[in-house]
């Protein structure tokens, strides 16, 4: 984990790291293309760092993010799959789920690995992100609202999982306006956390994090509506934890929500390393 110190970003930071999810060219990494493109009503971009350059490694992240691309894939999503993922990988991978997911319905992103809190502000960290937060640059620790905003771009169902640490707070990092904070979230977005406001999400010492391995059990049936679905992850996770982990809800949907895709198959996965 990063150790905490002094991080300033620039007041245009979000409106430049938008430019860039908007503005990179999908070929360069993605492997996807204009043409390689279709309708699909349920999309998700599936991220697992477990391997840092700097930071220690996890365990599991990856797995994790394997493990979820696979069943989402399997109940009718087209998955858009990246492990170890850069600054640069992140955003090109947020410019790919934009151009899938045109004519989508619903939208899942689900991030496992390092994160930090900042106020109201999750940040991910990238595969690349430096060690002293001194030295973190802008698109290393990338603000939930990025990811939030990249999928906001139409009304849909917009749903992010964030399996990562909630703590960590840094002096001198600010929240952005386009950051999801407590009280202020897209209208028609939920987000489940791993873990309350400044707490740790664990790694754990099994195949999954407690958190995933609550939410791998709980698609087993997802016929369940969502809310229900993300009630008995958060009685796994605690239980798992013996209470120290407290899944934590953040919502403003508009309309009912399945995590059940379009249709039950073995869909497309589109993987990145």
């Amino acid at each position: 984990m990063t150790q905490p110190g002094q991080l300033s970003f620039g007041p245009l930071f979000v409106a430049c790291l938008l430019w860039l999810v908007t503005s990179l060219p999908i070929s360069a990494g993605t492997g996807v293309t204009m043409s390689d493109t279709r309708k699909d009503s349920h999309v998700a971009l599936v991220i697992g760092i477990s391997a840092y350059d700097q930071l220690p490694d996890l365990a599991n992240a990856a797995a994790d993010a394997r493990a979820v691309a696979a069943r989402l894939s399997a109940l009718g999503y087209r998955v858009i799959a990246l492990q170890d993922a850069t600054g640069q990988d992140i955003l090109r991978g947020l410019a790919e789920l934009r151009l899938a997911a045109r004519d989508a319905s619903q939208v899942v992103i689900y991030l496992a690995g390092h994160g930090l809190q900042s106020g109201g502000a999750a940040y991910f960290l990238a595969a690349d992100a430096p060690a002293r937060t001194a030295d973190m640059a802008p698109g290393k620790a990338l603000p939930l609202g990025i990811f939030a905003t990249a999928i906001s771009d139409q009304p849909r169902q917009k749903i992010i999982f964030f399996d990562a640490c909630r703590d960590l707070p840094l002096t001198g990092l600010q929240p952005h306006p386009q950051t999801p904070s407590y009280g202020s979230i897209p209208a028609g977005l939920l987000i489940a956390f791993a873990a309350g406001p400044g707490a740790p999400s664990y790694d754990g010492a099994g195949l999954h994090s407690p958190f995933t391995a609550a939410v791998l059990h709980e698609l087993e049936q997802p016929d369940h509506p969502l809310e229900e679905i993300l009630r008995r992850v958060r009685l796994r996770v605690v239980q798992s934890t013996q209470g120290q982990q407290i899944p934590w809800i953040r919502s403003s949907l508009l309309l009912p929500a399945w995590l059940k895709g379009q249709f039950e198959r073995h869909g497309h996965v589109s993987a990145n390393h």
